[in-house]
């Protein structure tokens, strides 16, 4: 594992990036849908401090620790069901991109160095937050979680993104926020970058033994194949 050094980032780097808790935070409104649904049913909020954690599990995590619920019930509640309603319709209220994060872009687009997406959110709800976030036409590629049949820790929407760029995996670095994105980038054969922003808990980071671990958007370029 290492740091960041100079900003030397190699042409040919492709960067590919997770997006709840990564590139965006959307842990408040992920947290409001819940909260609408546990209020319907008479039950106490929960904090964003405290259903941020559970963000990187999606809505069937959400469920199982809002009402107490074993995942295997939640995954088929209809709470879970009204929840994603919730926050279809209200997807990008208090969502924003993490600090530093549309600087990165920036200087990505200003390298014409294309860049893509590639997370385990449903494309019903991956597209309109793009678009709400700005992002949507500037990404060279969005992989949704339903856009195989398979998902992460799979590699095969790492690998399904490079094919579409026109990429080598060995010339991509992945960037995530939870060990599900490490396992799946390295076991597509890219250089794995930990974040330390998102919802996977600081302290369970090192065990997941990604290539590089940083703390700031700003130290990503920093680091090149």
């Amino acid at each position: 594992m290492s740091q960041t050094g100079e900003n030397n980032i190699s042409p040919e780097t492709t960067f590919l990036f997770d997006l709840d808790g990564t590139l965006a935070d959307t842990a408040p409104d992920l947290i409001h849908a819940l909260n609408t649904v546990l209020n319907e049913e008479n039950q106490r909020s929960i904090s964003i401090d405290e259903g941020r954690w559970w963000v990187a599990g999606g809505s069937t995590r959400l469920i199982s620790e809002g009402f107490a619920l074993p995942p295997s019930v939640s995954a088929k509640s209809p709470f879970r069901d009204r929840l994603l309603q919730h926050y279809l319709t209200g997807i990008c209220v208090g969502t924003t991109l993490f600090e530093g994060i549309d600087d990165l872009l920036e200087s990505l687009d200003s390298r014409r160095s294309p860049w893509g997406i590639v997370t385990n959110k449903p494309a019903r709800f991956t597209i309109p937050l793009l678009k709400a976030l700005g992002l949507a036409s500037r990404a060279a590629v969005v992989v949704s979680g339903d856009t195989l049949s398979v998902a992460k820790p799979d590699p095969a929407p790492l690998l399904h993104a490079c094919t579409v760029m026109n990429v080598s995996a060995s010339n991509c670095i992945y960037v995530g926020d939870d060990e599900r994105d490490i396992i799946a980038g390295a076991s597509a054969g890219m250089s794995t970058i930990a974040v330390s922003w998102g919802y996977g808990k600081p302290e369970e980071i090192p065990n997941w033994c990604a290539d590089h671990v940083v703390s700031s958007a700003s130290d990503i370029l920093s680091i090149h194949r």
